[in-house]
């Protein structure tokens, strides 16, 4: 009687094969998923920067252009208006900011930076009460959000295909929008939001 089976190198092959295909399958997926968690965070994170704007503006009357610096819009806005957990001491987890730092109570670490509402050459307020313009000194971001806060990889997004876990965003009177080409692609799927 002849016994059915399959020889060792069969078995080894079989096993080899399933595992090309575990590793061309996970990895993908493990970025889908790490890609979607950045986008929910950062979703989560600029609704509630803007929600501590409009609620200063409704109880106070007071916009982001009503407050005169970094510190003086984290200390009597964002400290007032959201859970902060952590004083602004700290540093940011990248070099890229050395602003006013504030960490919230679900882990996400914001640095105000470049946070200004001066004067332009034309006489017009930077960050106007129209929300046309941002309050920041030059064309450049002035919120940066660590969506995941401490954890790793602690890298700003500069690449729409390979998110990191920190973005910029430019904060209006009344609003904070994404700020940047990596950081808008990602978010909204095409250059810039112009039309938001």
């Amino acid at each position: 009687m002849k016994k059915l089976g399959f020889t060792l190198s069969e078995v080894i092959l079989i096993l080899v094969i399933i595992g090309v295909i575990a590793i061309l399958t996970v990895n993908p997926l493990f970025n889908y998923t790490r890609a979607s968690e950045y986008k929910s965070a950062l979703k989560k994170a600029i609704e509630m920067i803007n929600n501590a704007l409009l609620m200063e503006k409704a109880t106070t009357t007071f916009g982001a252009r009503d407050f005169n610096s970094n510190e003086d819009l984290v200390k009597n806005l964002f400290k007032k208006r959201l859970s902060v957990i952590e004083d602004v001491n700290e540093e940011f987890t990248s070099e890229d900011c050395d602003g006013a730092v504030f960490t919230t109570i679900d882990g996400t670490i914001f640095c105000v930076d470049n946070f200004s509402v001066s004067y332009d050459d034309n006489g017009d307020v930077v960050c106007n009460s129209y929300n046309t313009k941002p309050c920041v000194s030059s064309n450049s971001a002035n919120l940066w959000i660590d969506v995941n806060g401490k954890k790793a990889p602690n890298k700003l997004t500069t690449d729409p295909d390979k998110p990191q876990d920190i973005y910029t965003a430019q904060i209006y009177n009344q609003k904070a929008k994404i700020y940047g080409d990596a950081a808008q692609k990602f978010f909204y799927d095409r250059k810039n939001d112009d039309q938001l």
